[in-house]
């Protein structure tokens, strides 16, 4: 079983999509799969999730077999280091130090991004 860090937009396109079975997030559901705490808080800042009951519980049922990874001194100071030489988002930035520090594979939609760090295994399909 691989051991993966999801980005905020797997998840994100397995909420919006009508087709979930062809959803990366479907596909890795066997995997260990894990977030950032960055990532959920990015999942918790679109305004729906306030708005309207169903989007909060849809989003509450997704991440219940997903574990969480606090942010760190460690992961904080690599998310520093990687931001600094790849001039990826912060966030980004966090979420790629979370996977080299947990020793773990990123799932992301965001390719381009995350393709700058080149430590980093990209799981895209």
């Amino acid at each position: 079983m691989r051991k993966i860090v999801v980005d905020t937009s797997i998840i994100i396109d397995f909420l919006r999509r009508k087709d979930k079975v062809n959803s990366l997030l479907y596909h890795l559901a066997e995997e260990d799969l894990s977030v950032s705490i960055i990532t959920h808080t990015e999942l918790y800042a679109g305004k729906s999730v306030w708005e309207h009951n169903e989007p909060k519980e849809i989003l509450e049922k997704v991440l219940s077999g997903i574990s969480f990874i606090p942010l760190d001194k460690t992961i904080s100071q690599k998310a520093g280091y990687i931001k600094s030489y790849t001039n990826i988002s912060l966030i980004d930035a966090v979420i790629a130090a979370t996977a080299l520090v947990q020793n773990m594979e990123v799932a992301t939609l965001n390719i381009k991004d995350f393709e700058k760090v080149k430590a980093i295994k990209i799981v895209n399909d």
